[in-house]
């Protein structure tokens, strides 16, 4: 099999690639094409990855009915966690290997399907688990199997992103990068939404603000990834305040779900920015959700790069109907705000004497690399103290 190149964002004028997740259903009930594509796959015996709380929801049991009523037999693991571990990973392999199954469903947040996206890296490939988590698609040797995802929140995007988080025994968190262990068919059903509580209602949100945000005013050269950006944005600045005024607003949770997507695909062609990359290094010392530590540093970070990127910044504002940046930066603030996310690192548990080993993490950062202004080491450090109460 031919080597697959690495993801890589591009800032080369003039120079990039497209690389599309798998297909998409979109709409009310859409979910209920899963059976249909298993058995069109080739799947007989399906190992479904979720957590606790969605079986206890009552999200998942009609979803294996139908599966079981259509012939197939499958394999539930719920015990994936909020923050992902590749001790997850592991317990769902057992499961995959004692059936033996032949077909992957995730049906979660983004923290079930990153693991189904590292769990089907591992399965592809010879190598050790370090490995993989280092060289994504080059590490994998084998055809993936057949992957379907149905989220049932709307702000990661992992069922579109090329990216997978996990975290190991000693805390510290790694990221998978691979367009082959992305998932082959998605169900991007609103009803799956509903009864997700309303502070993960507000928290993912947040979320797909900050990747498509970060997707589009970074320094990568990708027009398309760009304009999905964009669009990602404007949807999720509209959407979010609704779904979160009136959690039972189906379009307005369309389009919250239509965001994160879209928001997932512009990261995959274009990468994120600063925001995130101060983020990664924090998450190794808290255990606390991905989107309680971007509104953290958001702020932040938006003012020390918009002298950098004031044009890309008032795109993205016009893409909201705002009129320049600094509308758009208080927006997003108040936006936080309203969704009762942190302001502080120390609203995170974190002190200033702990941020030396995020600090170090943060110079050798990838999305740190694409933001379009470039910190020195004391704006690092100033910035994280910025962070931090007044």
């Amino acid at each position: 099999m031919a080597a697959t190149p690495t993801v890589h964002f591009g800032t080369d004028p003039g120079r990039f690639d497209f690389a599309w997740p798998g297909d998409a259903a979109f709409g009310d009930g859409c979910a209920q094409q899963l059976p249909g594509w298993l058995r069109a796959h080739g799947v007989g015996r399906p190992l479904v990855l979720s957590d606790a709380g969605l079986v206890r929801a009552g999200i998942v049991g009609p979803l294996l009915d139908a599966m079981r009523a259509a012939g197939l037999a499958p394999t539930l693991f719920d015990g994936v966690s909020a923050n992902p571990t590749l001790d997850n990973v592991s317990q769902a392999r057992s499961h995959w290997e004692a059936k033996p199954c032949d077909g992957l469903v995730a049906i979660g947040g983004g923290s079930v399907i990153d693991v189904g996206k590292v769990l089907v890296a591992s399965l592809c490939a010879d190598a050790s688990m370090a490995e993989v988590l280092r060289d994504g698609d080059r590490a994998l040797v084998r055809p993936a199997p057949p992957f379907a995802a149905l989220p049932t929140t709307a702000g990661t995007g992992s069922e579109s992103t090329v990216a997978a988080l996990v975290k190991d025994a000693q805390g510290r968190k790694h990221v998978l990068r691979s367009r082959r262990s992305r998932p082959r068919w998605i169900a991007l059903d609103p009803q799956l939404t509903l009864s997700v509580p309303a502070s993960v209602t507000a928290s993912t949100g947040f979320d797909a603000v900050m990747h498509a945000l970060g997707a589009a005013t970074n320094r990568a050269t990708n027009p398309v990834g760009e304009a999905l950006a964009l669009q990602a944005l404007a949807l999720a600045m509209r959407a979010l305040p609704a779904v979160m005024a009136q959690p039972d607003a189906r379009e307005a949770r369309s389009d919250m779900l239509l965001a994160s997507y879209l928001a997932g695909v512009a990261m995959s062609l274009r990468g994120v920015d600063g925001i995130h990359g101060l983020c990664t290094p924090l998450e190794a010392l808290v255990d606390v959700p991905h989107a309680h530590v971007l509104a953290a540093i958001c702020v932040p970070l938006m003012r020390f790069t918009l002298p950098a990127a004031a044009q890309r910044y008032a795109r993205a504002a016009r893409a909201c109907g705002l009129d320049g940046a600094e509308p758009l930066i208080e927006a997003i603030a108040a936006l936080r705000d309203r969704a009762g996310l942190p302001r502080t690192l120390a609203e995170l548990g974190l002190a200033a004497d702990q941020l030396g080993p995020a600090v170090d993490a943060a110079l050798d950062n990838a999305s740190l690399r694409l933001n379009a202004r470039q910190p020195s080491r004391e704006e690092i450090v100033a910035l994280y103290h910025a962070m931090q109460p007044a």
